[in-house]
């Protein structure tokens, strides 16, 4: 079955917000189905289109490379979470709970998390959540935005981990 879920994209821009919300939905942990070879088929027809976007923007890329396999890398690192929303903000990544305490049961978890080109993960007490910085990023001021603010400011692409499921045995 062949599909275009990149058929509706005329930017580089839009392809790469879809490509981010499609890995949310497809991505095998979190589709609700056996959704492998959907994954694997949307992740090769971005990849097509990623180079058919490059040759006619390259002036854009210099401006904002976007990397498929690094993204998909990224959201493969927080597979092992339970109960706690990621969200994209920016060049940030925030991590809150769905499930109260869950952030705090895996404080430890949060904390060994290595992402490439990431300063390693952060607490930020205000806004009680945790928090990976771009490792060239430099703090101007300190701002009393809260999350929220800061999501519709920079825009936000969200995913949601597994919910704490355990089967009684």
């Amino acid at each position: 079955m062949s599909t275009n879920y990149f058929s509706s994209c005329s930017t580089l821009d839009e392809a790469k917000n879809l490509f981010k919300k499609l890995c949310f939905e497809l991505h095998p942990d979190t589709s609700g189905y056996n959704s492998q070879s959907d994954f694997v088929q949307m992740f090769k027809e971005f990849k097509s289109l990623e180079g058919k976007f490059n040759n006619n923007t390259k002036e854009e890329n210099k401006q904002d490379p976007f990397n498929a396999e690094q993204f998909y890398n990224i959201v493969k690192m927080f597979e092992g979470l339970e109960g706690i929303n990621i969200a994209f903000v920016g060049s940030f990544i925030w991590l809150t709970d769905l499930t109260p305490g869950a952030m705090y049961s895996q404080k430890e978890s949060i904390k060994a998390i290595q992402l490439e080109n990431y300063n390693a993960a952060r607490w930020a007490g205000q806004k009680k959540s945790w928090y990976f910085s771009p490792s060239d990023y430099v703090r101007k001021s300190r701002s009393n935005k809260g999350l929220d603010e800061i999501k519709a400011l920079f825009g936000s692409t969200e995913f949601q981990t597994k919910a704490n499921l355990k089967l009684a045995v």
